[in-house]
């Protein structure tokens, strides 16, 4: 699905650049935002076909900015990245809207592979 708009919001820059490196270089289209809401304020802007997720960062967490982003019906197809994998923090991804988890650090043939797959639903 190259061409496809996703937005990476992550406050961790290394994480951000690996992540935007990765999927440029599979011909997606990134754009990164390293708070939520400067994640929210790109998803009011301009269509997404994807976004990437980080649950804990400045501004609006990861959680936040998917019920802001609901609310306001801007929430494209998301797919959360965390290392906290607990049982509250996947309820509360999925009841705002998130389709998918991957755990940190991020496997990058498993990353590509959810990325593609949510890309076609």
């Amino acid at each position: 699905m190259p061409g496809k708009t996703i937005v990476i919001a992550e406050d961790n820059t290394i994480d951000s650049k690996i992540l935007s490196s990765v999927l440029t270089a599979r011909g997606y289209q990134v754009i990164t935002a390293f708070d939520g809401k400067a994640a929210l304020e790109i998803l009011r802007n301009q269509e997404v076909d994807l976004l990437i997720t980080d649950i804990m960062m400045p501004g609006y967490t990861g959680i936040e900015l998917l019920w802001h982003a609901r609310e306001e019906k801007r929430l494209p197809p998301t797919l959360v990245l965390t290392s906290d994998k607990t049982d509250e923090t996947v309820l509360a991804t999925l009841s705002g809207g998130a389709r998918d988890h991957l755990k940190k650090p991020v496997n990058v043939p498993i990353l590509l592979a959810k990325v593609a797959q949510l890309l076609q639903s």
